[in-house]
């Protein structure tokens, strides 16, 4: 894993540099989590808040607040979800691997919030596999 990794959302308007090594890197199953990327689970990155730089695009991003201890940071032009904020966690933030530039180089550790997991997400390794989108 390098020392710095590079993301941005879909529309390149926000860029960020994670300027240390990720911490760690989890998977959530909770519903709240399913809710704010709009797929079967949220997979995040943990790092120090203070090792997260946004280079280019900072007045692009938009902030939801969640709940009362949860905030998410977006871009506002193209809804790619950048990172999160929870107040028990002060000083961490979570940054969507789906974000990064080459994501291929984190992997989940752990699944957090499993009494929400969905039943297929545990058998997804069986299913059939394309390279490309499939012809009918």
């Amino acid at each position: 894993m390098p020392e710095k990794t590079t993301g941005s959302c879909l529309c390149k308007s926000v860029k960020y540099i994670i300027n240390e090594e990720i911490q760690s890197v989890v998977n959530c199953h909770c519903n709240t989590c399913k809710k704010i990327t709009g797929g079967a689970f949220e997979t995040i990155a943990v790092i120090r808040e203070k090792s997260l730089e946004i280079v280019e695009g900072e007045g692009a991003l938009s902030t939801y607040q969640i709940s009362e201890n949860a905030r998410k940071h977006f871009c506002g032009n193209c809804g790619t979800p950048i990172y999160n904020l929870h107040k028990k966690y002060p000083g961490r933030c979570m940054v969507q691997i789906g974000s990064l530039d080459q994501p291929g180089l984190v992997a989940p550790a752990v699944n957090i919030f499993c009494e929400s997991i969905l039943p297929w997400v545990r058998e997804i390794g069986v299913l059939t596999c394309f390279e490309r989108l499939p012809e009918k």
